[in-house]
């Protein structure tokens, strides 16, 4: 009969709220894909043919709000459905699909078209990705998905509860989004490349001759130093008073690289966790590999990233929902922002606080590790 590994009391609370997201996600996307347009989603307007600044209205019944109002011909301004579709879902920040002018249906963007369905889906891949990193943080424990998400998080903070709210520049008229919030500095943006940012930091430092050859090892003064990789969160020097190294095993596998091969191979070096020897051939197993194995591997991951993350910035701008300049600014946010939570606060303290709280009490009862992905 087979055994089944004991789980910690604490998984079963994670796999009830994994399951309780699951299902509202489930409901979400159900009552989205029954609301057909014009449906609660529309946006309506005062044909006003004011392309500097729209009225709103409730409907095409709405008889008051475009009252006071003159259309281009001096009448009375009646209210009318935007050309710019509809907004995708209630709670998404996605249009579809955008108009350069939402008085006239001519104008507006084929919904149907390739560039609009992709355009579309890219808007919604920062709320795929984060939808993703929490579910894989609920269903393993890892928290190196979570710290991932956590960046997510504290990108649209600063970029929606504070940068919006000083600008206050608001969107393009032909968004569906143009009377629900501002749009400088694009959040799409930025967290879309300051994800993408994250992620190649990640991964170059897990690499260290990802790009071009540059390097974030420090050679010592024979050129040949030795590494520790953890796990998503890149190289530790083999010292055994380094503090990030976890004494307990709780950790996973390193790897060490040894640099400076002018061979052109990597010589990989499997050691346990803990504190390993500084004589590698006595008391580590070694492999030599040729660089490209690894390299390409990496390359791959890269690519994949940039496919997934870099286009975001652009399908807001198709859709009308942002300028150029939003896009640009929430970019370079992104950018900076990602830079210094992984630079400065995941590997100065970051990594640390996670490891020392992996094996808190805590921790073990939900079954949180920080390990192997």
């Amino acid at each position: 009969m087979m055994n089944i590994p004991k789980q910690p009391p604490g998984a079963c609370i994670r796999w009830i709220t994994l399951l309780g997201i699951l299902s509202y996600f489930l409901y979400f996307i159900i009552v989205g894909i029954k609301s057909d347009p014009p449906s609660s989603n529309a946006v309506y307007i005062c044909d006003t043919n004011n392309l500097s600044e729209l009225t709103q209205c409730q409907g095409l019944d709405d008889e008051t709000s475009c009252a006071n109002l003159a259309d281009a011909d001096g009448n009375e301004a009646t209210c009318i459905q935007s050309s710019c579709g509809y907004k995708l879902f209630d709670h998404l920040d996605v249009s579809v699909a955008g108009t350069s002018d939402p008085y006239s249906s001519e104008d507006a963007n084929d919904p149907t078209s390739f560039l609009s369905v992709m355009s579309i889906f890219y808007g919604l891949v920062p709320y795929l990705v984060g939808l993703i990193y929490g579910v894989s943080f609920l269903l393993t424990g890892s928290l190196v998905p979570l710290t991932r998400l956590v960046v997510l998080g504290v990108i649209v903070v600063i970029n929606d509860e504070i940068l919006k709210k000083v600008v206050v520049q608001k969107r393009p008229i032909g968004s569906c989004l143009y009377f629900k919030s501002f749009g400088m500095p694009s959040g799409h943006a930025a967290t879309s490349i300051g994800l993408l940012t994250y992620l190649l930091l990640e991964l170059f430092v897990l690499h260290p001759n990802l790009i071009c050859g540059l390097t974030c090892q420090k050679k010592g003064g024979d050129g040949d130093d030795v590494y520790f990789f953890a796990w998503g969160y890149g190289w530790q020097k083999r010292e055994s008073s380094n503090p990030d190294i976890d004494d307990s095993g709780d950790v996973g596998e390193y790897s060490a690289v040894t640099n400076g091969r002018a061979s052109g191979e990597e010589k990989i070096v499997d050691v346990e966790a803990g504190n390993p020897s500084n004589d590698s051939n006595a008391n580590v197993s070694t492999s030599v590999q040729s660089s490209l194995q690894g390299r390409w591997k990496n390359h791959l991951y890269a690519f994949w990233y940039i496919l997934l993350l870099f286009p975001v910035p652009f399908s807001r701008v198709y859709l009308y929902d942002h300028f150029k300049n939003q896009v640009l600014l929430g970019s370079v946010e992104g950018i900076l922002i990602a830079s210094i939570w992984y630079l400065v606060v995941m590997r100065l303290f970051g990594v640390r606080f996670m490891k020392w709280w992996s094996r808190s009490s805590c921790a073990k009862w939900f079954g949180l590790t920080f390990g192997q992905e």
